[in-house]
């Protein structure tokens, strides 16, 4: 027996020393809390679950600010600028990001019911979707998009932790980050994935905001959009198309949920189906099934051929439109 344990303890070292090296530095930020997720003021190239950081960051802050407006919405969501949705609301308006990668209904349903029992107003909200956030029932299983377990009821504590260990244990993960760590470089191959991301953004840790002025900084002395990124907006484009029907009977329980607590608190929502370069229309059963639940008039959609995706100098990629398009919609719809 006393040679099975000492096999044992020597076999599981080196886990356990991984195990160490990961609680101590953290490079997902979902060990310990954080005052400011971005303590440089812009990505340090390790990405981290928006998730997670817009509810720890929520929780830290609410008692303090008392949020009445939120954002919500996928990675497309965050660039709505607050500056510029401000102008349109109700003077005293304390506005969030509260955005999740690969969002789903079920995720955002889970943070409207997180800010009601925070006893906080959801007075203005501003919704931006698209067929895929409703098509998803719930967030991807995956370090990145899996809810925060205060959303949760922490049911999903012990999971989300080990997906987080699990993608911090992958050797091409482990020797992307060190390569960066060493040489503060980032190569192609760190970028698969999304291990590691190029995005460059400033954070306003009050608002949850990122601001992708350096990148459009880069947009503006010529050097963003190199041959590759315009190879990427090749043939992606299917201007006759129409998505299938994405909302079923599970996905519209959520809805009414959502609408419910919005009635109650006598919500101003607008609701943005987003212009996303593909070009394909969200289908009209999906558009009706929305206006039923939030009002014809609140529901914007802004899906298939328009004057944005006529030219990719709209978009930092195909999957994300750049900050001047959701101003203008901003403008368009209030």
């Amino acid at each position: 027996m006393k040679h099975y344990i000492k096999t044992l303890v020597l076999f599981s070292l080196p886990f356990i020393l991984l195990l160490a090296i990961y609680i101590y530095t953290d490079p997902f930020k979902v060990v310990w809390n954080y005052d400011n997720y971005y303590p440089t003021g812009k990505s340090d190239g390790i990405s981290l679950n928006p998730s997670h950081v817009g509810t720890r960051n929520y929780l830290l802050r609410q008692p303090h600010e008392h949020y009445n407006a939120f954002i919500f919405g996928n990675s497309r969501s965050i660039y709505y600028p607050i500056a510029e949705w401000q102008k349109h609301l109700p003077t005293g308006s304390r506005c969030y990001h509260f955005d999740a990668a690969a969002e789903s209904v079920q995720g955002i349903w889970e943070k409207v019911r997180l800010i009601e029992s925070q006893g906080d107003s959801l007075r203005n909200v501003l919704l931006v979707c698209d067929a895929d956030l409703l098509s998803r029932l719930q967030n991807p299983h995956w370090h990145l998009c899996e809810s925060d377990p205060a959303l949760t009821g922490y049911c999903n504590w012990a999971s989300f932790h080990w997906y987080n260990l699990r993608a911090f244990l992958n050797v091409k993960y482990m020797c992307a980050l060190l390569d960066y760590r060493l040489f503060h470089t980032l190569r192609p191959y760190m970028l698969e994935n999304h291990m590691l991301s190029e995005d460059l953004f400033l954070y306003d840790s009050v608002s949850n905001e990122c601001n992708f002025q350096p990148m459009e900084q880069q947009i503006a002395s010529g050097t963003y959009y190199t041959p590759q990124r315009i190879n990427q907006f090749q043939g992606v484009q299917f201007p006759d198309s129409v998505s299938a029907p994405v909302l079923g009977p599970r996905h519209l329980i959520l809805l009414d949920s959502i609408a419910n607590v919005f009635h109650r608190h006598h919500t101003q929502c607008h609701i943005i189906v987003s212009p996303l370069y593909n070009q394909i229309r969200l289908n009209p059963a999906d558009i009706k099934a929305l206006q039923e639940r939030f009002g014809k008039g609140n529901v914007h959609n802004f899906s298939g051929p328009n004057q944005w995706n006529a030219d990719y100098h709209n978009y930092f990629e195909t999957s994300h439109y750049r900050t001047r398009v959701a101003e203008e919609i901003l403008r368009q719809i209030e």
